[in-house]
């Protein structure tokens, strides 16, 4: 009898923990998302602090010519991951399919974005909520 009353409460535990570990795996997506969007971000500040102005796109941060300033910032351009992502700001919600190339750069406001669903996102409208990079507060 104790015997059947450790395995219900161990299948019990289980059906509980099962279902969290399946979503881990698209946590981790979109947090890598999010930490790539923001050392994009970081390059874009640096080469605003050395040249003065906002670099024409992402792939003007992997260049090395001071001559023509351009920096050296990133090694290589961040490649999102693809498949499904939760993101802490929908860590309630349902994933999101994320399918994107690349991560592109809103020249309006200088910020690395990458579009979910025909919206570009910053990566602080994906860590802490709020609206996408085509409103004031992206």
């Amino acid at each position: 009898m104790e015997l059947v009353v450790v395995i219900a409460i161990l299948g019990i535990l289980a059906g509980l923990a099962i279902p969290r570990f399946m979503d881990a795996t698209a946590t981790a997506r979109g947090a890598r998302i999010v930490a790539d969007l923001r050392t994009i971000d970081s390059a874009i500040m640096m080469y605003n602090a050395k040249t003065g102005t906002l670099p024409g796109g992402i792939d003007e941060l992997t260049k090395d010519d001071p001559g023509n300033k351009s920096y050296k910032l990133l090694v290589v351009e961040p490649t999102p991951p693809t498949g499904d992502a939760i993101f802490p700001s929908q860590a309630n919600t349902n994933k999101t399919a994320i399918s994107v190339a690349k991560y592109s750069y809103n020249e309006g406001n200088g910020r690395a974005t990458i579009n979910i669903g025909g919206k570009e996102y910053t990566a602080e409208a994906l860590s802490a909520g709020g609206s996408y990079a085509g409103s004031k507060n992206g």
